[in-house]
C-alpha cells in the first residue's frame, strides 16, 4: 500500500486554507508596481524568446507574434514585456546525499534571489523523504535566506510529492504570475504521487516549473540489452524535463556543481525578460477540456527564432 505524502508544516485541509486566505488577503504589498489582474475568460501566456546562440531576445513587439489555441489563431489583446511581482517557491532537495553540495546551492539560491523582482512572494519547501513548508508565503528575502540555512540534511527524496504539494502552495498565492524552482540531485524514491499526476498537476496549474538536477553519479548511464533502452540517468532527466517544459520552463542539467551560480542566474535573467500575452479564447464551450496553445513568432526561422511557452491550459467546466 502507498503511503500518503506527509507535509510536515503544511496542513491542506479547507478551514486551514480559508484561513490562511483570510490572512493573506489583507497582507500590505510593498511598492506601487502595476498589477495585472485577469479575467476568468482571459488566457495568459508568458513566453520566452532566444536566438541561434541561446540568448534571450528582448524588444519584440505583439506584432512578431502570433498565439494558436487548438490550432485556429486567436487575437492577442494585451501585451507586454515587462517584469512583475510573482509568486515564487523554492523547492529545495534535502536528502542525506546533498550533504556535502549544499553550501554551493546556497550560493546559487542566493544569487538568484538577489537578481529577483524585489516585490516577489517568496515560499520555501524542503524534502527528504517527506515534505516539509519551512516558510510560508513571505516578501522579505532574509526570510527564505535563513530557512534555507537552517535546514537538516536527512533521508531519501520525495520529489514528486514536493513538486505536487508546491504547486498547489504556489496557486494560492497572492502575484499573478507563479513559478516553481526545484533543485534536485537525485531520482524520486519516496513519493506518493506517480509522475503521470504531477504532468497533470502542472499542466492545470498555470505555474512555471524550472528544474535544476545535479544527478548524482552512482545513477547508471547503460542503456541495458544492446543499447535499446534508456538508462536510469536519462529517465530521471527525460522525467524532469516532462514537467518543466509543459509548463513553459526549463530544466537544467549541469555537468559540474560549480556551474550552479550561472544556472541559476540564468534562470532569474529569463524571469526578467519574459514577454506576457493575453487572448480571449475564440472557443465559447465552458466544457473543461485540454486546449493546445502555440505560441509562434512570425519568420522564426528566417529570423533563427524560438520561443517558449506554456503547452495549453484546461478550459473552465460548465458550473
Amino acid at each position: 500500500m502507498k503511503r500518503l505524502p506527509q507535509l510536515l508544516s503544511l496542513t491542506l485541509t479547507v478551514a486551514a486554507c480559508l484561513t490562511a486566505l483570510a490572512v493573506w488577503a489583507g497582507q500590505a504589498r510593498p511598492g506601487d508596481t502595476p498589477r495585472f489582474s485577469a479575467q476568468v475568460e482571459q488566457v495568459v501566456v508568458y513566453a520566452s524568446v532566444y536566438d541561434g546562440d541561446s540568448r534571450l531576445v528582448s524588444g519584440l513587439t505583439q506584432e512578431d507574434f502570433a498565439v494558436f489555441e487548438d490550432r485556429v489563431e486567436q487575437e492577442i489583446t494585451s501585451f507586454v514585456q515587462t517584469e512583475i511581482p510573482s509568486t515564487i517557491g523554492i523547492v529545495l532537495d534535502t536528502s542525506g546525499s546533498m550533504r556535502n553540495k549544499m553550501r554551493l546551492v546556497e550560493e546559487a539560491i542566493d544569487l538568484f534571489l538577489s537578481l529577483s523582482h524585489p516585490q516577489n512572494e517568496l515560499f520555501f519547501i524542503r524534502f527528504d523523504h517527506q515534505v516539509e513548508l519551512v516558510e510560508n508565503f513571505t516578501y522579505d528575502v532574509e526570510d527564505i535566506r535563513s530557512a534555507i540555512a537552517n535546514v537538516v540534511i536527512k533521508g531519501g527524496t520525495a520529489l514528486y510529492d514536493a513538486l505536487y504539494l508546491s504547486v498547489e502552495r504556489a496557486r494560492e498565492g497572492n502575484e499573478p504570475k507563479r513559478v516553481i524552482l526545484l533543485f534536485t540531485d537525485g531520482e524520486d524514491k519516496d513519493s506518493f504521487y506517480r509522475h503521470e499526476e504531477v504532468v497533470e498537476k502542472v499542466r492545470e496549474s498555470d505555474t512555471q516549473v524550472f528544474v535544476v538536477g545535479f544527478l548524482d553519479e552512482d545513477l547508471s548511464s547503460g542503456r541495458g540489452f544492446f543499447g535499446l533502452f534508456k538508462s536510469q540517468r536519462q529517465k530521471v532527466e527525460d522525467e524532469l524535463k516532462t514537467v518543466a517544459e509543459v509548463t513553459g520552463g526549463q530544466a537544467f542539467f549541469p555537468e559540474k556543481i560549480t556551474e550552479l551560480s550561472s544556472v541559476f542566474e540564468q534562470i532569474a535573467h529569463e524571469l526578467k525578460n519574459q514577454y506576457r500575452l493575453a487572448y480571449i479564447s475564440s472557443n465559447p464551450d465552458r466544457d473543461g477540456a485540454w486546449r493546445r496553445i502555440d505560441v509562434q513568432m512570425r519568420d522564426a526561422l528566417e529570423r533563427g527564432l524560438r520561443v517558449r511557452a506554456r503547452a495549453g491550459y484546461y478550459a473552465p467546466p460548465d458550473s
